[in-house]
């Protein structure tokens, strides 16, 4: 793609994933045009960026008018950003501002190659949703603000629902168990519920473990999951396989979303716990299907994991103020609209109002509805391999029917020894 060479797309590094953002700029230099005019390396994950009338160029665009900076925008795609990132980083190069996975904070902020953002954020943070804006802090020091944020919720076959004799979606988890059972027929070969495996599993069960009370790992960096809650929570989803056989087979093998949601897809499950990135699989493998979309049910409180991207900028910069600039533009309460652009969800504490609610596509209201009740991953250097490998081994071994409790004592002694590394 050649754009204007202030808000060019670059290919230098790759090109290709996800991003979004807006703001204002509150009092820190975006009023007037600056004395000095700064040029602002930004690299983004690709699906930003998909042609040349993309939403994010005219908010570029705005922003350089406002300020006088420059922006070059380069698209990385996802699954390379993160390494792109340590390599170029760590060799001094890189760029100046940065879209993040939520997941990947940790890592780069614990290597020393992103910049403390700590006193330019305090005055701004309520701005943001809590849950979205604590991804971006890690010991104590916030390092990123939110781009955009997501989670997951509850999406249910009308039809398999209705033909099992129940009138509305489970609101909690008794009724969330018993219409997974109601809507299993071991003859038709159809289910309640689809669920993943490993990683994927993992993932879908940290709203849980929350709702029950438990915890993960807390802010002074101790785990948790040995406790009751925690385990309370795995067992009771684990059940719903090993004991209901509410789940199909793909539980044990599923590895991606596309397998996760297949069973869905091809109304051989009625429900399935994710987020609002199955909206386009589900509409692509099943155009007729007849479903809706439902905050998650509710335990003990109500909690659902988020996801999303975040802004970063890297440490050492020779336009660190430009640079912040830029994240503050594309993250505060503008970002309500470029989202809504995108049909995504922004993390401004603004875009959770009835008004701003009820702007967004139908399908996209649930998602929002709880957002209040977001909860980030723990913020921990290793969590990558915390939950690739620790969380999901321990998964993996219940629904093939290791005790819940033995499996989750071990994750708390694997996790323990992971976090004394650092």
């Amino acid at each position: 793609m050649n754009m204007r060479s202030s808000s060019k797309v670059g290919a230098a590094l790759s090109a290709a994933v996800l991003g979004l953002g807006l703001g204002l700029g509150l009092g820190l230099g975006l009023g007037s045009t600056p004395a000095l005019a700064d040029n602002i390396v930004m690299w983004v994950n690709a699906p930003l960026v998909p042609g040349p009338n993309a939403p994010i160029y005219e908010e570029i665009k705005a922003f350089e008018a406002k300020t006088g900076h420059t922006v070059e925008l380069q698209a990385v795609p996802h699954m390379e950003m993160e390494r792109n990132l340590f390599v170029a980083l760590s060799g001094g190069a890189g760029p100046d501002v940065m879209a993040l996975d939520i997941a990947w904070v940790a890592g780069l902020a614990d290597a020393g190659l992103l910049a403390d953002l700590t006193d330019k954020t305090k005055p701004i943070a309520a701005q943001y949703q809590p849950g979205p804006l604590a991804s971006g802090r890690f010991q104590e020091k916030q390092y990123a603000l939110p781009l955009y944020t997501n989670n997951v919720a509850l999406f249910v076959n009308d039809r398999m629902l209705a033909d099992a004799g129940i009138a509305k979606a489970p609101s909690n988890w008794k009724e969330f168990h018993d219409a997974a059972v109601a809507m299993t027929n071991k003859e038709k070969d159809t289910y309640g519920a689809s669920f993943g495996g490993g990683r994927m599993g993992a993932f879908q069960l940290y709203s849980f473990i929350w709702q029950n009370g438990g915890e993960i790992i807390d802010e002074k960096g101790v785990p948790h999951v040995a406790e009751k809650p925690t385990v309370e929570a795995v067992d009771f989803l684990a059940k719903l396989y090993t004991q209901s056989q509410a789940m199909p087979k793909s539980v044990l093998t599923a590895g991606n979303w596309d397998e996760v949601h297949a069973p869905f897809i091809q109304e051989r499950a009625g429900m399935v716990v994710t987020g609002d990135w199955a909206l386009a699989a589900l509409a692509k493998g099943n155009p007729n299907l007849k479903y809706s979309v439902h905050p998650l049910p509710v335990g003990v409180k109500p909690a659902t994991v988020i996801g999303g991207y975040n802004l970063a900028a890297k440490a050492g910069s020779k336009s660190p103020d430009a640079s912040f600039a830029l994240i503050e533009w594309l993250t505060g309460p503008r970002s309500v609209e470029l989202m809504r652009k995108y049909e995504r969800l922004s993390a401004a504490a603004s875009a959770t109002t009835p008004e701003a609610i009820a702007a967004l596509p139908k399908q996209l209201q649930p998602f929002m509805a709880q957002a209040d009740a977001g909860r980030a991953r723990p913020v921990v250097a290793p969590w990558s391999e915390i939950h690739a490998s620790v969380f999901a081994n321990a998964w993996d071994s219940v629904i093939r029917g290791k005790p819940a409790q033995a499996a989750m004592t071990e994750a708390n002694t694997a996790i323990k020894g992971l976090l004394e590394k650092k």
